[in-house]
């Protein structure tokens, strides 16, 4: 049985609903092959939510799926500056990766790119798959939205070339993004109600 992409977003978004995360919204510009976006709204403030990205520690807290641990190797959250991670996921296995920042706007706007590396911060394909983009473009936006809430619109985009087959691959793996997303913002969103 084959299943489209319309067809897998929808399942995806009434498993989101019925687990009761009814602020996580997948945009339609996911659809583009080369784009995947999802957007959430935070019960705080632009600032403090921004600051959840720009700050190192705050950062390590809570990126990446259930079950992994993070910390950076070298952390420089400048404009036309460069960290560089390190990843430990639930089945231990370790990745590393770099972000080099080309916008931080306060509170409302940060941009930068991304790509897995070795442990000293030199491109390496993706460790899942020979076949993944080597970067990608990574946009966030911060609005408020209501009474001390923050929508928080993250958006990846593939960099630069990537062959037919890399972007099949990111295509493809948009509901493992989906999920990895939610994980992650799910653990933001405790970090931010208990005022850490």
């Amino acid at each position: 049985m084959k299943i489209n992409l319309s067809t897998m977003l929808i399942l995806n978004l009434f498993i989101l609903v019925f687990n009761g995360c009814h602020s996580l919204k997948v945009s339609d510009d996911s659809i583009d092959q080369n784009v995947f976006v999802i957007n959430r709204t935070f019960k705080a403030s632009s600032k403090l939510v921004f600051e959840a990205w720009v700050n190192p520690d705050r950062f390590t807290k809570w990126l990446g799926p259930k079950g992994a641990s993070m910390y950076f190797i070298k952390a420089d959250v400048k404009e036309g500056r460069t960290s560089l991670w390190s990843m430990t996921t639930a089945d231990g296995k370790t990745k590393f990766g770099t972000l080099h920042y080309k916008i931080i706007n306060s509170s409302d706007l940060i941009v930068y790119t991304q790509n897995f590396s070795d442990i000293s911060g030199n491109l390496v394909k993706a460790p899942f798959s020979q076949a993944y983009p080597d970067k990608l473009l990574t946009t966030v936006h911060f609005s408020p939205d209501g009474s001390n809430s923050t929508k928080v619109s993250v958006r990846w985009e593939i960099f630069g070339n990537a062959t037919d087959a890399e972007r099949q691959t990111f295509q493809s793996l948009k509901p493992v993004m989906q999920i990895g997303w939610s994980d992650s913002f799910d653990k933001l969103d405790s970090i931010l109600l208990e005022g850490k």
